[in-house]
């Protein structure tokens, strides 16, 4: 016999129902354009930033799948994800793509507020907690990758002083790589 929901869940469900299709929809595009993105600033040389987006994509992908099972269990709605733009294609060098990335992570960050400040109006504040982390996440890379873009700035973007930022000793690619490996992600070494 199915779980018949009570007036007082059902109304919530269908306030929230909504917000939530646009939370799962927003972090499946999210995830696609840092995979995107990863790919665009691998062809550019930002070894680094390829592996923190492909590391970003990963865990905005696992916040969908939180969602898409939490809805489930918590008010018996089946939803399915549904990307939506992820361009990349103004990715053609290493400054294009810098900006690109921090610009596009600040519409992320503020996406991401707004969604959960939305969530908590509408009574579900652990569906918003995800997306609070998320976007603090967010937020402390895009002060990490404006101290980068004006550093590449200053040394009028030469690649042989990105590289060392990006791939050289104490660098972003490597300091990746465990965060990387954490989640289950291996480069094939063998």
């Amino acid at each position: 016999m199915a779980y018949n929901p009570n007036p007082t869940q059902m109304q919530l469900t269908q306030t929230a129902e909504p917000l939530l299709q646009k939370a799962i929809n927003f972090m499946e595009t999210v995830s696609v354009w840092e995979r995107k993105a990863a790919r665009r600033a691998h062809i550019v040389g930002l070894q680094g930033e390829k592996r923190r987006l492909r590391r970003l994509s990963r865990d905005a992908r696992n916040i969908v799948d939180w969602f898409e099972y939490k809805i489930y269990d918590t008010l018996c709605k089946e939803v399915y994800n549904q990307a939506g733009n992820a361009d990349v294609s103004m990715f053609k060098c290493p400054k294009s793509t810098m900006s690109g990335i921090i610009e596009k992570l600040w519409t992320i960050y503020n996406e991401l507020h707004q969604l959960a400040n939305d969530l908590v109006v509408a009574k579900f504040r652990s569906f918003a907690t995800p997306l609070y982390c998320y976007a603090e996440e967010i937020f402390a890379l895009i002060g990490e990758l404006n101290r980068n873009f004006n550093e590449y700035e200053m040394a009028a973007w030469e690649y042989h002083h990105i590289s060392r930022y990006q791939v050289s000793w104490y660098n972003i690619h490597d300091e990746e790589e465990d965060k990387e490996e954490s989640q289950g992600y291996s480069d094939k070494k063998k």
